[in-house]
This record gives structure tokens, sequence and C-alpha cells, in this order.
């Protein structure tokens, strides 16, 4: 299993879609940083952690979910999926290794991007503030939940561009089915979504608010995962 690690992390690092998913997330945060001033005229008043804390919190944005997917997709694009499998590997450990990989790529990218923040906005102070803790385990829970729920669905799909149509519209369709059941059935089921589940904690980061996301990211880790089992166990390998 930890040589199937090793292969996977090589392929990210190795893999010109990591730099430039990082490229452009980097570009995008400078961006963000020197256009908000020009528009405001004013030098931003952000803090170096607490915008260290904004990049870990934002998660896993539309560029972190098309790298997650294009990877987890790649051994079935490229054709190599049955040389692994022929190699001794089982097809769960084969997911699994895509999971513990994508991760510490998207860490990865989060922690650059972190990096350059510190360096943009160190000039403001470095500006603890409480419970800075409490977000960034958080968000922790987040990333990974995230990492499993597009690792699992472009796994199961395989095919990169399906893999990235349906990681991009699942989360909001059924968030979209959840509100209209809550609308007919006068019930608040959407808050249980991944999508929501960390809103009353961002609103109000507090070490109370922190049980109720963190016991949902990990009941979408647990869930994707056996879904993503089962659907391993039970694939054909082409």
């Amino acid at each position: 299993m930890n040589r199937l690690v090793k292969l996977q992390l090589r392929n990210i690092f190795h893999n010109k879609l990591f730099y430039v998913c990082l490229g452009i997330s980097l570009l995008i945060n400078i961006g963000v940083t020197y256009v908000s001033e020009i528009i405001a005229k004013t030098p931003t008043s952000t803090t170096a952690m607490t915008a260290v804390i904004s990049q870990f919190t934002s998660g896993v944005d539309i560029i972190g979910m098309v790298f997650i997917t294009i990877f987890c997709t790649f051994d079935f694009s490229e054709g190599t999926t049955k040389n692994i499998i022929a190699r001794g590997y089982t097809k769960t450990q084969l997911l699994f290794s895509k999971y513990i990989a994508s991760l510490i790529g998207i860490l990865t990218m989060i922690l650059l991007m972190s990096v350059l923040s510190f360096i943009l906005y160190i000039k403001n102070g470095l500006g603890f503030e409480a419970n800075m803790g409490n977000q960034f385990i958080v968000a922790l829970f987040s990333i990974l939940a995230y990492t499993v729920f597009y690792g699992t669905i472009a796994f199961t799909l395989e095919k990169t561009s399906s893999a990235i149509i349906a990681n991009m519209f699942a989360p909001n369709i059924f968030a979209l089915i959840l509100g209209l059941a809550d609308s007919n059935l006068k019930v608040n089921m959407t808050k249980y979504w991944i999508s929501n589940v960390g809103t009353t904690f961002s609103n109000s980061p507090t070490l109370t608010n922190m049980t109720f996301p963190i016991i949902m990211y990990i009941i979408y880790i647990v869930v994707f995962s056996f879904i993503g089992i089962y659907i391993a166990k039970n694939k054909e390998i082409k």
C-alpha cells in the first residue's frame, strides 16, 4: 500500500496538472489581493494569519475539485489501472491510494497559497484572533470530506469529463432537492448537506459550534468511503 501511495504521489508531483492548478490558484490569490485594493483605493487591512485561515476555510474550491477529479480518473484515462491491479494491489487499495494522494496534493496547494497569503499580508501584522484553532480544525475535516466526496464520484464514473460535470453540479443538485423537500415536508434537511454543515460554525466559530460540522464531515467521510469500497469491489477493470 505504501508503494502504491508513493506511486500516486509521484503521478501527482510529476504531472503538469498539479502545477497548472497551483499556478492558477496563486494568480487568483494575488489578483484578489491587489484588485481589491485598487477597487477600494485603500490598502487592505487583512492581517497575515487571518489570510492564512481564510485559505483553509475556503476549503476545496472549483480548481481543487478539478484537480482531485482528474487525478482520481488518471489511471482510467491512461489505461494503467489494469497494470496496477496486476502488481497485486486490490481495487480498494487503489481507491484509498487515490484518497490519500489527492488529500496530500490538495493540502500542499492550500499550504502554498497560505504561505503566499502570509507574505502578502504580513505588512499588516500577524493578527492572531480568537477561535483560529477551531477554524483550522474544522477546515481540515471539511477538506478531507470533500476529497473523499469528489474522489468517490470520480472513481465511480472513471471518465474525466463526466466526473468533472458530476462533481461540479452534484452538490448544488442535491442541495436543491433537499431544499424542495424542506419546503414540502416542513423540515430542515438542507443544513445536513455537506456544503451547508459548516454555515453556523463559520458565522460563529466557537468551540460549542464545532461539534456539529465535525460529526457531519466524519459521517460524509465514512459514508462515501463505504460507497467507494462497494463500487471498487464490484468494478470491472478494463
